[in-house]
Formats: structure tokens, sequence, C-alpha cells
């Protein structure tokens, strides 16, 4: 039975390199040159199995050109183009013939493999009929991800024989079955460890690779390597934090809970789906839903006073890697959070950021089934899915090669990485070990491992999934949390801002300023550009989360590119060939997620528990960098807005004076930084809300009429108006002011459902098209005259004087102007 993997190469007396040239090596094949017999324990079908050199180089012109893809998901047709063979290609033989070669090691795996698959997946009709084929051989190589392009070394097996040398082979084959005259075909990956002789030829022994307890010395060489070869980026905490006030551990050893009153704590910390330890029985009784609770905190706190046998799979699986791995101290927020104290658990679940930052490293789960498969107190399946199933590593089947399978594979594909609580937890922690089914992963900010890549040392694999937030501080870096932390679940939408707490704490930290309801004070005007064009629903006013923050609504948050901004969307010339254009005239990209995007035009002032204050914003002026407020000015008051910076764009210097007429430009909004008192009192009245003076219209909303370029079919957008349309009015003709950004549509037609409602649309900002596509010029002049400049703008409804957000778009400076809005202090709720 294989316990491990050992580090040796399989060749060191032949080359058998895996690189991209599968032509015949200089060294001869011992087959091909007769060197050696012909081996007793093959049959004259598996001689090739004789020689690794022969098997993978000699044989390539006979093996099929199928796709792998197909392997690895069941017989579904892969994307990745069109290859010439099918599974009716393959050559089947009966189980039975198999079977019959009865001294054959390979036929004789495969007849057993075969047979014990098939008495779980094949109907009992068919298996009087069933048939098998083998495509090729895979020889597996130890990598983390299909990124390492290192092609010298195969991934060896410790032998039961010390004079032997094994190497995993993955052996894809397919079931057939005939019944009624139809073909059904089942594929079926084999999972083999070869043992040689002599390195890589002369078969002596072939055996299933088994799945195996997690290697507790690989994990061991991993976490010490990095632990002292990885230096700051792995070792240093990313801000000076000590643990926080509270903080309860479980003592692995004296299987208690204790109080950790200590700055520092040497522990470990777990990371899981709270549903996977959550028992399936409609009414749990105390004695199989063990948590931390005011009546039982002084019976787990003493000696063996914690009953591992009351402890849902994971989480005493947990304790036991701890054990096996010399780690006394365990953090699990079900035990260490006293779970009905409401201040004691607001004040830990606050500390979730100092929680897993400061672990030595947190142990994932990232398995379907019970506990943690690989500890020692728990072995991993041995069922058939399990030792036939899909290979979760790609192939290469034009050189004979499986790769091992990524961590970022394992991860995305887990109930765990969809969850909103553990994405604080995945970029807080330092160092992880993740346990699936079948495996064990280790990573860290520089890399990621699996379970059966015994290397340690330069050759980790860089796997940005499993970064941290160790980048540079910037909305940027921010927004790279926003967005893929909004695209998770939370069984409570009241957790929206709790399970986002930890990393906007080391954010906030990072980026010397306060959070504002999940979004940076620093880069206010950026934070405020967000859009949900791929999922929305209502805003959920119990929250007491204010309407201008992406977490009072329940969608997809996007910062990018996509915040998109048209103008002169209204006939279809530019097209080629009298294709009709979806850009249409003139079709602009606005974002905000670079300073190079936008421009400060409005002072915010943000009312707190305690009074209304100015907000501590960065002022940007498209790609300047950030200044202070004087400086901001000086600035602008010396250049003029020349274009300087954009000189490089042609024609956009040319345009940069259409701020010089423009009703909202940054010498004017110098006028009207502060509020009106009238503002400042109902700001008061309203935490959370923020008040500005800027300018302000009344416009109506109609749904554009074209589709954007690759724009999903749930999404819409509505051109920004000075007059309701009629039932017999041409659209084309009605003045044209702006555009809002992409929008869900069941969402967007839902607030916006009354065509004869105006909203109020007020400034935010300045805003670029950096994308230029211009297609029709007469048509861009005409509705956009000051592209490609715009005014960033917020489309609200108001409710008792107070306004709430209900879209963000962009309109034209100059139509803007020409509308003659009103400057007004306004609250924003």
């Amino acid at each position: 039975m294989m316990v491990g993997l050992s580090t040796s190469a399989v060749s060191h007396d032949r080359d058998i390199s895996l690189d991209n040239d599968t032509e015949a090596p200089e060294l001869p094949c011992t087959i091909c040159e007769g060197q050696h017999p012909p081996n007793p324990r093959l049959c004259g079908n598996c001689q090739s199995w004789n020689d690794l050199l022969h098997l993978r180089i000699c044989d390539e012109p006979s093996y099929l050109k199928l796709d792998a893809y197909r392997f690895m998901n069941r017989g579904s047709q892969g994307p990745r183009g069109v290859h010439p063979h099918t599974f009716d290609d393959i050559a089947y033989q009966d189980l039975n013939a198999f079977k019959g070669r009865q001294g054959c090691m390979i036929c004789q795996l495969v007849s057993d493999s075969v047979q014990h698959f098939g008495q779980q997946h094949i109907s009992n009709g068919s298996k009087s009929a069933l048939k098998f084929g083998l495509w090729r051989p895979f020889l597996m190589r130890h990598v983390a991800s299909t990124a390492y392009t290192d092609s010298s070394t195969l991934t060896a097996a410790p032998s039961p024989n010390p004079s032997l040398t094994g190497q995993i082979c993955i052996l894809p084959g397919v079931i057939l079955t005939q019944s009624n005259g139809t073909s059904s075909f089942t594929p079926l990956v084999l999972k083999l460890v070869l043992y040689y002789r002599h390195d890589s030829y002369d078969l002596q022994h072939v055996e299933k690779w088994m799945p195996n307890p997690i290697s507790l010395p690989n994990l061991t060489a991993w976490l010490d390597d990095c632990r002292h070869n990885h230096g700051d980026e792995c070792n240093d905490l990313l801000m000076p934090m000590v643990a926080p006030p509270g903080l309860r551990l479980i003592d692995t050893q004296l299987n208690r809970i204790v109080d950790w009153t200590a700055p520092n704590a040497d522990y470990v910390a777990l990371s899981y789906c709270w549903a996977a330890a959550t028992p399936e029985t409609t009414s749990p009784t105390p004695a199989d839903d063990l948590q931390l609770q005011l009546d039982n905190i002084d019976q787990l706190s003493r000696d063996h006073g914690l009953d591992i046998s009351r402890l849902p799979p994971v989480l005493a699986d947990a304790i036991q890697l701890c054990r096996d791995l010399g780690k006394r101290y365990l953090w699990v927020d079900r035990l260490c959070i006293i779970q009905d104290d409401a201040k004691s658990k607001h004040s830990q679940i606050t500390a979730m950021d100092r929680v897993y930052h400061m672990a030595d490293f947190t142990i994932v789960a990232l398995s379907s089934k019970p506990g943690l498969p690989g500890v020692s107190s728990r072995p991993k399946d041995t069922s058939p899915e399990a030792l036939y199933g899909l290979w979760d590593g790609p192939f290469e089947s034009s050189i004979g090669l499986a790769y091992g399978p990524a961590a970022d594979r394992a991860i995305r594909g887990s109930r765990w990485d969809a969850r909103g609580w553990t994405f604080q937890e995945r970029k807080l922690s330092r160092r992880l070990v993740f346990v699936d089914d079948q495996r064990a992963y280790f990573s860290c900010y520089q890399g990621a491992r699996w379970e059966h890549d015994t290397r340690v040392g330069a050759d980790t694999v860089h796997d940005s999934s499993t970064s941290g937030l160790q980048v540079e501080p910037s909305f940027v870096a921010y927004a790279c949390c926003a967005i893929p932390y909004s695209m998770r679940e939370l069984s409570f939408r009241s957790d929206i801002l709790n399970a986002f707490a930890g990393v906007g704490n080391v954010l906030s930290s990072r980026m010397e300023t306060e959070m504002l309801f999940g979004i940076p004070e620093r880069y206010l005007l950026q934070g405020l550009l967000w859009r949900s064009d791929d999922f929305a629903v209502g805003r959920d006013e119990t929250l007491g989360i204010p309407s201008w923050s992406w977490a009072s609504w329940d969608g997809i948050v996007d910062y990018g590119p996509g915040f998109r901004a048209t103008f002169g969307l209204r006939g279809e010339g530019g097209g080629s060939a009298g294709t009709p254009n979806l850009y249409g005239p003139g079709l602009r990209y606005f974002r905000g997620y670079y300073p190079s995007d936008v421009g400060n035009l409005v002072t915010f002032w943000y009312s707190d528990k305690r009074q209304v204050r100015r907000v501590v914003e960065d002022k940007t002026w498209f790609g300047l960098d950030y200044m202070t407020e004087e400086e901001f000015w000086d600035y602008l008051d010396e250049e003029w807005v020349r274009g300087d910076r954009l000189a490089e764009r042609g024609e956009w210097e040319t345009r940069a004076h259409s701020w010089r007429g423009c009703c909202h430009n940054p010498w004017k909004a110098r006028q009207y930084e502060g509020i009106s008192d009238e503002a400042r009192g109902k700001g008061e009245r309203i935490p959370g809300s923020l008040v500005f003076t800027t300018t302000c219209a009344s416009l109506w909303l109609h749904p554009a009429k074209q589709t954007l370029f690759n724009t999903p079919a749930t999404a819409v957008c509505f051109d920004m108006m000075t007059s309701a349309p009629k039932p017999d009015t041409n659209i084309d003709k009605l003045p044209f002011v702006g555009r809002t950004m992409l929008m869900e549509k069941q969402w967007a037609e839902q607030i916006f459902d009354d065509p004869s409602r105006t909203y109020r649309v007020v400034v935010i900002g300045a805003g670029v098209a950096w994308d230029v596509r211009s297609y029709g010029q007469p048509g861009w002049k005409e509705f956009a005259p000051g592209a490609p400049w715009g005014l960033c703008v917020l489309i609200t409804e108001e409710i008792d004087g107070v306004l709430y957000r209900l879209a963000s778009g962009v309109v034209d400076l100059i139509a803007w102007t020409d509308l003659r809005p009103s400057w007004e202090s306004v609250v924003l709720g």
C-alpha cells in the first residue's frame, strides 16, 4: 500500500523529460531496440507498459486524438476546439477479455476496477453487455498549477520494495454499455502506481493509487518553509495589532476553553461553513449542537470539560489535526465566541481581522463530506466514486501529461468559497491548509501546494487566487475586495457589513482612512460610482445602511470599465457594410476605477452620531496624483485644466476648454464647499447621511432603445431627458442630457416604472471617457458636444426633503449647463 510520495525523480539513467517535443529520444527504447525479453507479468497487448519511454513517446502516433475535457467532465464536450476522434473510435473489449488475461498486471487491475465501478453505476440490464476501452496513459507530474513550466520532473511514489521506483499514472477509459440498440458511454479515470526495477523500465508491480491520510510531514515542511524562508511577506502583520480583548481558545491537549489575556498567541484558526457543523435534524438537542453559551461556559472551561464526541465532525477533526501537527491552541467561532451574549459576540465579530491575521495558519474545510477527510481520525473516501472518479487536474494529450489538481480549482468549486463570511477569512490568513474530499492543499502569500507535491522552497507555484492584502493601498485594492465579496452569499442580509469588517479594518489602517458603510472615506467619490447590472434587488431599509452605499443593496457590485455612459445612441450610423452599429455614433466608457477616471467637483460632509463633519477625501483631477485640498486648488488655478496630462490623446486636449463654460466646473465648485444650516440640521437627524452642495435638476427617464456591445440581455440603461415622452413622440427628437449606468433589468424596471415621473439628478464629480470608439462624428458632436468629458451624477428619489440613491450615470457637461441647474445643499440618505 502506498503511504506517501517521495521527492525522487522518475528517471535518472535515461531522459524522458516531459517537454513539448514528442520525437524519439536520443537514448534507445528497450522495447524498440529489443534489449530485453517480453515481461512475463504483462500480456502481449500490454508490453508497452514495460518501458515508460516507449509508452509515452514511441506509442504516441497510435493514440487517438480525443478531447481530454470530456474525461474531466463526465462526457460533456469541452470548449477546446474540434477533435478528430470521439468515444466511438475507441477499441472496446468485453470485460471478460480483460479478466481472461490472468497473468497480466494491467489487465487484471483494469478488470477489477471496471467491475467495481460498474456494480455501483451501471444498471443491471446493461452489465451483461459491458465493454471497456482504454484511451491512453498520462504520466503524472507534480505541479500545483498549469502555469508551472518545469517540464523535467515526474511524480514519483515510494515503492513497496526499496529497489523499485514508483510512478503515478492517470489512465482514462470508457465503459460502453448497449441496451435496446442504444450505446451509452461512461468515462472512467483509473489512477495507478507503476513500480519499475530500473527507474523507467522493467515493470514489476501495479496497484491502485489509493487515497492516503494527510501527509503530516509535507504540511509540516510547507509551514516551516513559509515561516523561515518567506520573510516579511508571509510573517509580518499588515498592521500593528494585538490579540483582541475577550479572546478565547480551545486547548487541544486539555480539551477545554481558555481565556487568553496575553497580547500575542500561537494558535490555529478554523474556517468552515457553519451549516456543515449544524445537525441536519429539524430539532437538534444540546447534545448534538454544542456551542459556547452563557450557561455552559464554566463547564467547558474545566480540564476535559469539552466532550469531543459531542462536537460536529469538522470541529473534532480540526482539533485532531492540531494535535497531529503539534499545535496546542485552536480558535473556532462556535466554541470561542459566546453565542447568546450579544455584546461579547459583536466585539469578537468586529475583531475577526485580528483573529485570522494573527493565527499561525488557518485550516479550511472544503469537503462536501463530514469532517476533514485524511486526518488521522477520519480515513479518506475509498468508494468507487473516489477511486475511479473524474480527474480534477488538466490533461495535455499532445505530450501525455496529467497535471496535479490546482488549489484554486478545488477552492473555487467549493461551497466554502461562495459564502460571505469566508471571504475575509481567506484574505486575512497568512497561511492556509485546505482540506477537501481527496487531498490537502497549502497556500500562503507566495504560492500554493497540493498534498502530493513534496517540494518546498523556490519551486512554489504562485497562485493569485490565494493572495491577500499586501498590495499597495489604493482604491483599486479596495475595489478588488469589494467586487468579489459582493458576489458571495450570506444567510442573513444583516451581516453584509459585519462579514466585510475584517477586510475593511485592514484596508482602513493601510489607507489611513475610515470606512463609511463599507466605502473608504479617502476615496469617497470613486466609492460612490458603483453599479450592479448582473443581479440586484431593492434596498433593504431595515438594515439602517444609507442608500449611497453598495451594502444597502442586494446585488453584485462593479467598479470596472463596465461603468458606461453613452451619448447619441439614436441611429445606426458607423457600421461597416451596412451592418447596424451597436455602438451608435458615440459610445464612451466612463468608470471610477482609477484616479485618472474622475475629478472632484463636490465637497462632501458626513453625518456621524455626533456631528456633521467634513469628509477627509483626497482630491484628484484626471490622472494627477492625489493632492491635499490646497494643492488641488493651487494646481487648477495655475494650469487652467489645459489638458497637459492628456496631450498624448490628441483631440482631447483641444476639448478641455469645455470646462471653462460649464456651470459646474472646479472653480465654481470651490465657491460651494460649505452647506446650508437647513441641510446641516437635517443631516444631523439622519446619521450616516451625506450632505453636500451641488447642481441639481429634475429629469425624465426613458429606456434606451439600443443594446450596448456585450451588454447582457438582463441589463438595461435609461436616457435622461428634459421632457416626458408621449405615446406618439419620436424619442430620437427629444432633448438628450445623459444616460444611466447599466442596471439589472427587472430591478430597474421596478424602480423606474412611471415614465411621467421626474427624478432628482445631482452631480457628484467629473468623468472622462477613456475608451474612444468614435463612429459618426456629426452624431457625437450633436449629442455630446462636451465629449470626452462628462459629469458623474446620481439619480435619486426625494422623500420628505431627503434624497435616496436609485442609480448613477453620466451627463454631457454642456447639455447640463443648458438646463441651468440650481446650486442646492442636499442630504443623501
